[in-house]
């Protein structure tokens, strides 16, 4: 029995149609995919356990912000505020065009790391990005005038800082005390966690000669030293931007630590 020719002339037009709906679904997903709100960084990069922090959350189209979700963790997050932001450079992509103030408590008992979080909006869902955790070292604010040795902030060691460079050629400089060949490790937490920032450690002695200095690391533009001292005495760590450049994305969390024993 010869099959009909109209029913081949349809069996014909099947695949194409099939093909033509399918592409044009994969567009609109991708589209859809596009259009979701994103998180960009927040300043500034961590919390703290067990108490409640400010946290300004940048990105795009999250001035319709609803909730902050925290799927893995008993965190909260109360929204203050929400709206357009500041965009330096023009470059929305990079640094946010919308943000949302948020109050964001961490429960005690969390480990260092990082807690992932959302943004929740009538578009959409944010994919994850997270917070650091700092659970053993101590935490501080990084403090202006802090621009040269002169102004150095006093830090200690351990020590973890959370800074920011504020404007196109900032210099954050630290000062502590050494002892003689201890090792130590200065890492900044930055690019990786969606700062602007593109960070040099340089770290001078007492007469301010250079001892060490480091652009980037370990396949990321943060910067790391580990460093031998080689008296004991007062030292100087600058942190600044590679490009001169700064503003409210390029933020900073600075970990000043003993280095792993041998």
């Amino acid at each position: 029995m010869k099959t009909p020719r109209c029913y081949v002339w349809l069996a014909g037009l099947a695949l194409p149609l099939a093909l033509s709906l399918s592409l044009g679904w994969g567009q609109e997903k991708k589209a859809e995919k596009k259009d979701l709100p994103r998180v960009l960084l927040t300043i500034p990069l961590g919390a703290a356990p067990g108490a409640t922090t400010p946290i300004t959350i940048r990105g795009l189209k999250l001035d319709q912000a609803t909730e902050i979700r925290f799927p893995e963790s008993k965190a909260t997050a109360k929204i203050v505020s929400k709206g357009k932001a500041d965009v330096p450079d023009k470059n929305p992509e990079k640094v946010g065009d919308t943000q949302v103030v948020v109050e964001v408590t961490l429960p005690s008992g969390l480990p260092s790391g990082t807690v992932p979080f959302t943004v929740v909006t009538p578009g959409g869902e944010t994919l994850r990005h997270s917070l650091l955790v700092e659970s053993t070292l101590p935490v501080i604010a990084e403090k202006e005038p802090n621009n040269g040795f002169q102004q150095a902030q006093p830090i200690q060691i351990p020590q973890v800082i959370d800074g920011l460079i504020r404007e196109p050629k900032d210099v954050d400089v630290f000062r502590f005390q050494g002892q003689a060949r201890q090792r130590l490790v200065f890492e900044v937490l930055a690019a990786r966690h969606g700062s602007a920032l593109d960070s040099i450690l340089t770290l001078y002695d007492a007469d301010g000669h250079l001892l060490a200095v480091n652009d980037d690391a370990d396949g990321s533009v943060d910067s790391r030293l580990e460093v031998t001292l080689p008296r004991a005495g007062t030292y100087f760590l600058s942190l600044i931007d590679a490009h001169d450049q700064g503003g409210l994305a390029h933020v900073y969390r600075l970990v000043v630590k003993p280095a792993p024993e041998l």
